[in-house]
């Protein structure tokens, strides 16, 4: 507990007794909203009960059971004391609030009726039943978790680190800021703009939050859902800020024209015998003048009678719902690629609602909250027979996380929150901006303990540490910052974030160990059984290539720089992945990297290998101007294995060449003496063969032939790595604002420019130790005063152009192109 004279309450408590006794009570019954109520009559026989003592039991409890109490749905607990009660209300299941107060007196003793539930309750409750929070009280979730970690020490109401205002649809189809009461949305989809102060960002950053209201029409989208939500996502792009979405929904909106419906009439074909059918359906002429502007009728006559035979049903809802879903998914589409786009799944995500989550490419999903595209029960009706169970089923995590949809998985809706809070500390406040960078929590120069042994290992022991011989050795990144993504996906690949001196990297890793791939028996199939599949360690499967290729996209658009932890042997080439298309996904891995922004290393850790096509799809040539590769000292790289490269290149008649020419006695005997002599020496120099093919594996023979840039020794990894980011960092902005002074200079000019005005301060910059890599790059800028230099860098380009025509041209022969353009005009 971490308030001073709190200790925690023992079992004896009757408040405990209580909580046990309603999990019996929602084992078989489930509700959706519980209420624990206890008055205390005596406590001792004398009659006197202490409010304080009350109070502080209430805090205790509430804060010790937060979770038990959240997963029964427990959002009060009221404990009566003589004239006094100590009320906790938790509506977002964050956290309790307490609250006392004294009755009124009448007689000596009121006793008040419990009001039913107001409209914000009533709202709440049904959020809850789906396993969900009210939209509103997410902004009570964020608020919560920003202050406990808000930067500024002594914090105060002129100067909160949390502000969110609701942004509404003005009559011009436009949000805008609007402080209208919590509750009094009139359309299922509600959207805010929050601003927040942060440790990445004290200065403050923006996100646009948007979320489907489950309490309306149940989060279904109709046009005007679809509005808000594209709207929200303009402004998140217009603004370059992070997009996020609270998906709890029912999918595109479906509905009847209720008014028709209550008037229409059926022209049977025998109005005696209903059961053989009816011809069609009409309006009397008195209705159709009620709502003809709503149907499109044609005027009969049957037997006399006047009638309107109805052709279209205008009204309800249909069609134009589903337009409007594809307006919303053009504009995720687009977001992901020009802001930070996040979905965080609770309660459940359906049809559109599935595919625009999906469509932000980054999910979080609550581990009751299914991703679906048709319900169960609607599943079932199709099949004739009763064969999913439940949403879950086809949706839940065990599918969505295992297939790659979902990347990671919370419990409750305060975990969700955390963990798209915890999502935005390694991205930037708008596209393209610096990156948050922290103060390193682990020494910069300290050696990277954590060492792998000859056999397979864990590799995030490797990035985040690991225990060896009881005692814990870090890794190469800082300590606590790995944060992994995807992890029941393509096992054999690792992918996550983490900080290397607390600049935020994304990261991929291999797994060396033999995984295992469940495919799910589906009982919409008979005959279908799971399917376990092995696994390889350093290996590409097409799920883990696949999972790569994804990985290294978003960590481009969130503009992080990129560690590639290479240790693969080759891509599984089998016919099972050769079908499951291996090849189609490994080639995404190469255009994910020659599109890459930002500075990547592909390091070879120790012990690692990287052989034939796995080099090849991460090879620095793919995108000479981002990527670097290195090596450590006892890596391996080639196209084959040494047993491989034997087995083509050092075959038996060499193996004999060697013999003779290395063993005298070989070589002195013939016949079955020789042959004797040969079967004996043979598996050592077999041994001899594949040792001689092993060298030519070295990281030696790799920096000479200069596939790599340089050997960096594994225990050391962690300081050259972070000297090389900051380095490389400072270069790529440099880059970029010489090519916005003279957008005409080719790669090379601006990288001979680079190389003349910028190596020394570059050199300096990353070797004084600075921790704002920003900070670091905007002093290099003002020093050389690019901006002042927009005008030489503009004449660059001419120049460049007429060095390399006086090099392949007279001066006699360009006079006469020149006066030939000047006399036509040109």
């Amino acid at each position: 507990l971490d308030q001073p004279g709190l200790v925690p309450i023992d079992d004896s408590n009757v408040l405990i007794d209580l909580m046990r006794n309603l999990e019996l009570a929602v084992g078989q019954k489930r509700t959706a909203w519980n209420y624990m109520f206890c008055h205390v009559v005596s406590k001792d026989g004398t009659g006197k009960v202490s409010l304080d003592e009350a109070e502080a039991t209430v805090r205790i409890f509430t804060h010790q059971f937060l979770h038990e109490l959240a997963r029964l749905k427990v959002s009060w607990v009221e404990v009566k004391v003589g004239m006094g009660r100590v009320v906790a209300y938790n509506p977002t299941g964050n956290r309790f609030k307490v609250e006392r107060y004294t009755d009124d007196e009448i007689s000596g003793e009121a006793e008040h009726p419990y009001p039913t539930l107001n409209s914000t309750q009533r709202k709440q409750m049904v959020a809850q039943k789906a396993s969900s929070t009210y939209i509103y009280d997410f902004l009570d979730i964020f608020m919560d978790l920003v202050q406990q970690n808000d930067p500024l020490e002594a914090p105060d109401n002129q100067n909160p680190p949390f502000k969110a205002t609701e942004l509404v649809l003005n009559v011009e189809g436009n949000l805008e800021l609007s402080h209208r009461p919590t509750g009094t949305n009139d359309a299922g989809m509600v959207a805010f703009k929050i601003w927040m102060r942060t440790p990445e960002f004290p200065g403050g950053r923006e996100i646009i939050l948007v979320g489907s209201d489950l309490a309306h029409q149940s989060g279904s989208f109709s046009p005007r859902e679809d509005i808000v939500y594209s709207k929200g996502v303009e402004m998140a792009r217009k603004m370059k800020i992070p997009f996020i979405y609270i998906s709890s929904n029912s999918g595109a909106r479906i509905g009847l024209n209720e008014d028709v419906k209550k008037k229409l009439r059926v022209h049977w074909v025998n109005e005696n015998d209903p059961l053989k059918g009816f011809k069609y359906l009409y309006l009397s002429p008195e209705d159709w003048e009620l709502v003809k502007d709503t149907v499109h009728a044609v005027r009969v006559e049957e037997g006399g009678e006047e009638r309107y035979r109805i052709m279209d049903v205008y009204g309800g809802y249909g069609v134009e719902c589903l337009k409007g879903s594809g307006l919303i998914a053009n504009a995720t589409s687009a977001a992901y690629d020009e802001t930070f786009t996040l979905s965080y799944i609770t309660g459940r995500a359906v049809g559109i609602g599935a595919y625009i989550s999906r469509l932000s490419q980054r999910i979080i999903q609550h581990s009751d909250a299914p991703i679906i595209l048709t319900g169960a029960s609607a599943l079932n009706k199709v099949l004739g027979r009763q064969v999913y169970s439940s949403n879950a089923q086809i949706g839940g995590p065990k599918v969505m996380h295992h297939n790659g949809v979902s990347h990671q998985v919370v419990h409750n809706d305060v975990q969700g929150c955390e963990a798209i809070l915890h999502w935005l500390s390694f991205v930037p406040a708008y596209q393209n901006g610096p990156l948050p960078v922290l103060p390193p929590v682990d020494p910069i120069d300290r050696q990277v303990e954590w060492s792998p042994g000859s056999g397979p290992y864990d590799p995030r022991n490797l990035l985040n540490g690991g225990m060896i011989n009881g005692q814990f050795k870090p890794g190469f990144f800082d300590k606590g910052t790995w944060t992994e993504t995807l992890a029941e996906w393509g096992k054999t690949v690792v992918t996550g974030r983490a900080r290397l001196g607390g600049i935020p990297m994304g990261v991929v890793a291999v797994e060396t160990r033999t995984m295992e791939r469940v495919v799910p028996a589906d009982p919409g199939f008979a005959g279908s059984t799971v399917q376990v599949i092995q696994q390889a360690g350093q290996v590409w499967f097409p799920d883990s290539a696949f999972k790569t290729a994804n990985s290294i996209n978003d960590y481009n658009r969130e503009g992080l720089p990129l560690m590639i932890f290479a240790n693969w042997r080759g891509f599984a080439g089998g016919q099972r992945d050769m079908f499951d298309e291996v090849l189609k996904f490994g080639s995404y891995i190469v255009d994910a990297l020659r599109n890459y922004k930002h500075p990547v290393f592909v390091y070879l850790p120790a012990a690692g290998e990287l052989r034939g096509g796995a080099w090849v799809v991460i090879d620095p040539t793919i995108n000479p101007q981002m990527m670097r590769m290195y090596t450590s000292e006892d890596a391996k790289g080639n196209v084959l294995e040494p047993e491989g490269i034997v087995e083509i290149k050092f075959r038996k008649p060499d193996l004999l060449k060697a013999m003779k020419r290395l063993d005298p006695e070989y070589a002195a005997l013939s016949g079955p003496q020789q042959s004797a002599r040969e079967k004996l020496l043979l598996p050592i120099y077999q041994q001899i063969a594949t040792a001689y093919a092993s060298l030519h594996d070295t990281p030696g023979v790799m920096k000479h032939k200069g596939v790599i840039s340089d050997i960096v020794p594994w225990s050391q990894s962690r300081k050259f790595f972070y000297q090389a980011l900051r380095t490389r960092l400072a270069e790529v902005e440099l880059d970029r604002k010489i090519s916005k002074a003279n957008p005409d200079l080719t790669v090379d000019q601006r990288s001979e420019i680079l190389q003349q005005q910028m190596r020394g301060a570059v050199e300096r910059m990353a070797k004084e130790g600075s921790s704002s890599v920003s900070a670091e790059v905007s002093a290099t800028l003002q020093s050389l005063e690019i901006e002042h230099m927009q005008e030489t860098l503009k004449k660059l380009g001419p120049q460049k152009v007429i060095a390399s025509l006086l090099q392949k041209h007279s001066a006699k022969e360009l006079k006469a192109v020149l006066d030939s353009m000047c006399t036509n005009g040109n």
